[in-house]
């Protein structure tokens, strides 16, 4: 059953300039036809705001979204955890084409009620975060430059669909992700920055780069590994840092979108770090 989207058009689509990628060497930063591209996929998603368009996608961009797609189910069947593996099944997506962010966000609503809207970026976590716990989850429509497919420093659907949208089937992870919301919420509403900055090292290196225990193993079920060559190849990579996953531990890191990741955390289960989400809210 479809979600009402009504409760968004009080929701601007942006309140804050998106994070820029311009100072990297990422061959998207500087193509100017790249770019022209993303801002017409961007400007599509606002003016349909709150719904989701169909986007035209090019042959290139499905060949782009096949060539990544191979690489990461061969290396997510060795590596990620087992409730991406059964959500990644729940909602097959196709491996030769795109899927439109439309069809991905009614399978969601229909199994755990989280929702697809569209994105034209980074944005501030002040805004992305708390929408979180209403079950929202905020959608790049463009895919990564096709001169280096293995790695992107901004989101894009790649990294939404490949990436995060299996573990939002799941509903432990669902827990976490609305008490990561309301966390957020709570830090915006009390105009606690600290904690605001304290909830998106904790998002970033849980929900976008974490790893958890199963059955002794270590497997993968953050977005960002999930969704890239380049940093599931890192995170299972022997001799690249990991530490069991406290507030302590993050409290002092900071974010650095444009590079690959220097540490990873293991989460002991789903259920720690809901708890740690919840004893955030309380610090508002």
């Amino acid at each position: 059953m479809r979600r009402d989207r009504d409760f968004l058009k009080d929701v601007p689509f942006t309140s804050h300039e998106y994070a820029s990628i311009v100072q990297t060497n990422y061959p998207g930063a500087h193509d100017t036809d790249y770019r022209a591209r993303v801002d017409n996929l961007i400007d599509q998603s606002q003016r349909a705001w709150p719904e989701i368009p169909k986007y035209e996608y090019t042959k290139e961009e499905h060949e782009n979204w096949a060539l990544v797609s191979k690489v990461l189910v061969t290396l997510q069947d060795r590596y990620s955890c087992t409730a991406y593996l059964e959500g990644r099944e729940k909602l097959g997506l196709p491996m030769d084409r795109i899927p439109q962010l439309d069809d991905v966000s009614k399978r969601l609503e229909e199994l755990t009620g989280f929702m697809l809207a569209p994105v034209g970026g980074l944005l501030d976590k002040s805004e992305f975060l708390p929408m979180l716990a209403q079950k929202v989850m905020r959608s790049t429509p463009y895919i990564r430059h096709p001169d280096f497919p293995f790695f992107t420093p901004e989101p894009d659907i790649i990294h939404e669909l490949r990436g995060h949208a299996a573990m939002f089937t799941h509903e432990p992870f669902v827990e976490l992700s609305i008490g990561i919301g309301n966390a957020a919420a709570a830090a915006v509403e009390a105009g606690n920055d600290e904690l605001l900055d304290m909830i998106g090292l904790f998002y970033w290196y849980t929900v976008e780069y974490g790893l958890i225990y199963e059955n002794g193993e270590i497997k993968i079920f953050g977005a960002g590994n999930n969704g890239g060559i380049q940093d599931l190849l890192r995170s299972v990579d022997p001799v690249v840092e990991k530490k069991p996953f406290t507030l302590e531990a993050i409290r002092e890191l900071s974010i650095d979108y444009d590079a690959p990741q220097e540490v990873f955390f293991v989460a002991e289960s789903y259920e720690q770090i809901t708890e740690l989400a919840h004893e955030m809210m309380k610090m508002a």
